[in-house]
């Protein structure tokens, strides 16, 4: 994962075929077609929102980023939340990154309804217009064939848990929040778990990993860590900005090796095409089929200053000073 400034509520496409299988996910089983879902009226709970800023964490300890981290995505787009929907499309399950998940389903006339769950995106800039489970809820057309609904976790942080839904020659914002009701049920109730193995950095919060006087000393002045998605965190300095994380996926291939200390030796990257930009990432714990639990620190620089910054150098610190705070595999 690059960290680009993220700006408010990023939205990826959810593809009409997704290619990706789920190798660690037992196959669901489907249920039969039902009625035709572009004419059907979907349940939800829509009454005035509400205004505590942590909605989530008001609404259930189950729903806040801390409980979410655990949260295996893929285990809740199975038929137990998309049966009312139709047949989901075999082999179509496709894991995109930790904490989000995307499956396909056909309706009873044929019609494919694509639909990407993420369990904390960044959701600046929802305007909430009713409630969903508790939560406040923010249903968005973007156009005949395409919606997104948020269930609002913390107007604090801007987070919440997000439907993105195509469907062509359906109702797509409905879908969408037949999906979210479900999914926010049954997170409250047993929701499927990822496995945790020995160091993994599943549960870690990288907003606690980094000490003022180190943020302060790489960025010029100090910085509360800020909600970057469920696995990552951001520091915003005078000019300059920092961002930590990490995903599944396949180990870092870049070109330059720098040592890190104990052992650990990273792969850098340094961009200048606007500004700069120095991403150091290394593997933390090998997994299956040839991922592994990878570690980014980035450090990006886009003002004036920084054809003289040494942003590489910044970076690393971060990094030597984020390293010895993790479990150890």
């Amino acid at each position: 994962m690059r960290f680009p400034a993220r700006s408010a509520r990023p939205r990826r496409p959810v593809p009409i075929l997704v290619s990706a299988v789920l190798t660690v996910v037992t196959a669901v089983t489907t249920t039969a077609c039902g009625p035709d879902l572009s004419k059907q009226n979907f349940p939800r709970t829509t009454v005035a929102a509400t205004a505590a800023s942590d909605p989530g964490a008001a609404a259930g300890s189950a729903l806040t980023v801390a409980a979410l981290r655990t949260v295996d995505p893929c285990g809740l787009l199975d038929s137990g939340t998309l049966g009312d929907l139709g047949k989901i499309a075999d082999g179509e399950l496709s894991p995109y990154a930790l904490g989000e998940c995307r499956n396909v389903v056909t309706d009873a006339g044929g019609k494919r309804i694509a639909l990407d769950l993420q369990l904390a995106d960044i959701v600046t800039g929802s305007n909430p217009s009713g409630t969903i489970e508790g939560l406040p809820l923010s249903v968005d057309k973007i156009d005949d064939t395409t919606c997104n609904v948020d269930g609002i976790t913390s107007k604090e942080n801007g987070s919440g848990i997000s439907v993105h839904v195509t469907y062509k020659g359906g109702d797509a914002c409905g879908a969408g929040q037949t999906v979210l009701q479900k999914v926010i049920q049954r997170l409250r109730d047993t929701p499927p778990q990822l496995p945790q193995p020995k160091g993994t950095l599943l549960t870690v919060d990288f907003c606690t990993l980094l000490d003022n006087t180190t943020v302060t000393g790489v960025l010029g002045r100090g910085s509360t860590g800020s909600f970057y998605g469920l696995h990552g965190c951001s520091f915003s300095g005078g000019s300059a900005g920092g961002y930590l994380s990490y995903d599944l996926t396949a180990p870092p291939l870049d070109d330059t090796k720098v040592d890190l200390g104990g052992g650990v030796t990273g792969d850098q990257k340094l961009e200048t095409s606007a500004g700069k930009r120095c991403t150091i990432s290394w593997l933390h714990r090998s997994a299956e089929n040839g991922k592994g639990e990878v570690v980014e620190v980035q450090y990006d620089n886009y003002h004036d200053d920084a054809a003289k910054d040494d942003a590489c150098g910044k970076a690393l610190t971060l990094a030597k000073a984020v390293l010895p705070k993790l479990p150890r595999p």
